[in-house]
């Protein structure tokens, strides 16, 4: 399935599609200005996966300068996977994966060194993908969603 998938930059013309799979994925959606606004944004990868002309999923992500310690200028860039979603009948077919690797190829050409990432508490299959892709859990987030916890992810890319 996802070896027939096309992973490409988003276009404007994708954002009805985009919106539709985001108000599927989540209770809390983004709407169509604020997927707009990360396309519009410096330092911001929108990409989006096609199947059969299809948008079936996307992901979102930002390189940002590293702002944890500071004490020090870090001048290592962090990259931040701001949103990701699938059509609910399509996940678990690699399509995730295609849009996270494809992602992480952008932030290493961007000289990005850690990825990292919130989730739901709930969602354990979300979980369960980043963990094979090298992602550990570093900490909670108490009422990150406002509703209920996140849980902090981070990757190095080697």
């Amino acid at each position: 399935m996802s070896e027939r998938v096309v992973i490409r930059g988003f276009r404007p013309e994708d954002i009805e599609a985009v919106y539709e799979v985001e108000g599927r994925s989540f209770p809390d959606a983004w709407s169509k200005n604020q997927l707009m606004s990360s396309y519009r944004s410096p330092q911001t990868y929108f990409l989006v996966a096609v199947l059969e002309g299809e948008v079936v999923g996307y992901v979102i992500g930002r390189a940002e300068q590293n702002l944890e310690d500071r004490l020090f200028f870090d001048s290592r860039k962090l990259g931040h996977v701001l949103n990701i979603a699938v059509s609910p009948e399509l996940r678990r077919s690699g399509i995730g994966t295609r849009l996270m690797k494809s992602l992480e190829d952008l932030f290493r050409i961007e000289g990005v060194e850690r990825v990292k990432l919130e989730v739901r508490a709930s969602n354990l299959g979300a979980q369960r993908l980043y963990e094979e892709l090298g992602y550990e859990k570093k900490k909670t987030a108490l009422f990150y969603y406002g509703d209920e916890d996140g849980i902090i992810m981070e990757k190095r890319l080697g």
